[in-house]
């Protein structure tokens, strides 16, 4: 099955973007910290792996999606925020650098598998 930009960005956008509006919103005020820490320092950096992964598939069409977790990060962070902060700016450059050692190491493995099978 073919994995298209829209279908990308849309979970892109649900995961990075909409969950901690939701959890900002809805979540008591004593667990919001907790929930946003475990969606930032787990759930997001293996989002940002499968981005990689997914990229290594097909480099030259698919290598806009190393940067939609990033740029989401950043803007949905900050609109939720109310405030551009240096520490999103960072962690949407860590998430792209995340996704982008995903990519080059899945390649890496992909270029070794081929030289064995071939």
């Amino acid at each position: 099955m073919e994995t298209g930009f829209l279908d990308i960005l849309g979970y892109t956008i649900a995961l990075i973007g909409l969950c901690p509006y939701v959890m900002v919103r809805f979540l008591p005020a004593d667990t919001v910290t907790a929930a946003l820490f475990v969606l930032m320092y787990f759930i997001n950096p293996v989002y940002c792996i499968m981005i990689g992964i997914v990229t290594s598939k097909n480099v030259k069409e698919y290598l806009i999606f190393i940067f939609l977790p990033a740029i989401v990060f950043t803007v949905s962070y900050s609109v939720i925020f109310r405030s551009i902060e240096p520490g999103f700016i960072f962690y949407g450059f860590v998430y792209l650098v995340i996704s982008a050692v995903t990519l080059l190491i899945a390649l890496y493995i992909r270029k070794k598998k081929e030289q064995l099978y071939s």
